[in-house]
């Protein structure tokens, strides 16, 4: 089937989000569908994940990802989006994230071609943005159907976009991992991976790591992700005196040999959709320590189970803390929670079980469009 998909871009500043699609997209095209790619990227660059290279794509060269869309820039995308899909004549549009799927409802109106919204966020994103809220629910009219992460998302949405969604979690990749003891290991690692922002809430772990640091000389904090948190945190660290125990270490591509060689990892994000980092973590057997109140971490660790999970109280920092604390104490804990995460997730999340729910909604909405 020729199907476009398409997201703002992949070149840059990139997180999960774009990681799934493309690996979305190549699996697809694995299996025989003709996939074109669309993003606003500049024409001439690569992609910061690996895309199948049968999958084609097209860049438009239109705004700049580091900034918001001016409203010249708004009516540009929609038009170019237009004549782009008119001529290609796809049986169906995918646009991942509000970014994309909202300019590509406006630019699909008067043409016989359905469209699915990838949502990638919760509905608080949305809340403090009047503006995205308000082209959120105009575009809504015009989109055939949406998937969403987890049902605890859905249910939030308004009832008209809420009637319209599928609930399709992210693939994760099965992991058969071996973790091995090593006799001398210099330094232990806890991991985060997080874009540097408000909702990932680093300044409370940099400070319930803190708390807790001298007790553990041989445990450093590694924080992998860019935002405009940088400075502050950067700041945060040096006024701790903890430069030489935690580690900003930007973005890489090779993000599975940074969890090869983690050994705990924290996501103590505020709010996910999905929490794409923390199922990553868990299928590579790392044990796992998230919040209670954080819904797309909530739902993959199961507490004492899977992982551990904050209880949400008024000091996060000093909670978190406590948890860590007891983590990073006992190694049996730390073995007997990372094997039960990895059999959770390849349980739940694997690849095929994913692409087999993508082609069902495809199929289905292209059958009775």
């Amino acid at each position: 089937m020729k199907i476009f998909f398409a997201i703002k871009n992949l070149n840059s500043n990139v997180g999960g989000a774009e990681r799934v699609f493309c690996r979305i997209v190549s699996l697809l095209v694995k299996k025989g569908h003709n996939i074109t790619v669309i993003t606003f990227d500049i024409q001439g660059k690569s992609s910061f994940y690996k895309l199948d290279p049968q999958v084609k794509r097209i860049d438009l060269s239109i705004g700049n990802s580091s900034k918001k869309t001016n409203l010249v820039e708004f009516i540009k995308k929609i038009i170019v989006l237009r004549l782009l899909i008119a001529k290609g004549k796809p049986k169906i549009v995918v646009g991942f994230m509000s970014s994309m799927f909202i300019p590509l409802a406006i630019s699909l109106i008067g043409i016989n071609i359905p469209l699915i919204a990838s949502e990638h966020i919760v509905m608080n994103h949305y809340k403090s943005r009047p503006l995205e809220f308000s082209l959120l629910i105009l575009s809504s009219f015009f989109i055939k159907r949406y998937t969403v992460l987890s049902s605890a998302v859905k249910k939030d949405f308004p009832f008209f976009i809420k009637n319209k969604m599928n609930i399709i979690t992210n693939p994760i990749s099965r992991k058969n991992i071996k973790r091995e003891k090593k006799l001398i290991k210099e330094r232990r690692i806890i991991l985060n991976i997080g874009r540097l922002d408000p909702q990932k809430d680093h300044q409370n772990l940099i400070k319930a790591f803190s708390l807790i640091y001298k007790s553990f000389p041989d445990w450093d904090l590694h924080i992998y992700g860019k935002g405009f948190l940088e400075k502050r945190i950067k700041d945060q660290i040096i006024s701790l005196g903890l430069n030489n125990r935690i580690f900003l270490k930007g973005i890489v591509k090779d993000i599975d040999s940074k969890y090869r060689n983690a050994d705990v990892f924290i996501n103590a994000s505020r709010y996910e959709s999905f929490g794409l980092v923390t199922a990553e973590a868990m299928s590579h057997k790392i044990p796992c320590i998230g919040f209670f109140d954080c819904k797309g971490t909530n739902e993959l660790i199961l507490d004492n189970q899977t992982g551990l999970l904050v209880k949400p109280c008024s000091n996060r920092s000093t909670s978190l803390a406590k948890v860590l604390k007891r983590l990073l104490t006992d190694e049996k804990l730390r073995e007997s929670l990372g094997a039960a995460g990895n059999i959770f997730i390849n349980t739940n999340f694997s690849e095929k079980n994913i692409i087999n729910k993508w082609e069902k909604l495809i199929y289905d909405i292209v059958k009775y469009k």
